[in-house]
């Protein structure tokens, strides 16, 4: 089951990424991070994160990188 889940969560990212991001999506994305517990679950919206920004228009980068840097909570290491 976790296998399945996990495959069906990859093919959602897969399938959403094709399309470009916006800025509404980036601070969705941060909200959604910041709001798991689940560390797998966290590591998949950080890479989901990572490539909506390398498909965000240009004009709107700076304003989602602000959001990024300001919303993000850092995650602690132990």
């Amino acid at each position: 089951m976790k296998l399945a889940k996990k495959i069906a969560i990859l093919a959602i990212i897969g399938a959403t990424s094709l399309f470009a991001a916006g800025v509404s999506d980036i601070n969705v994305l941060v909200d959604k991070i910041n709001s798991t517990t689940d560390i797998e679950e966290k590591t998949l919206l950080m890479k989901k994160l990572n490539s909506e920004l390398d498909t965000i228009n240009k004009k709107d980068l700076p304003e989602a990188l602000e959001i990024v840097n300001v919303k993000l909570k850092k995650m602690k290491k132990s």
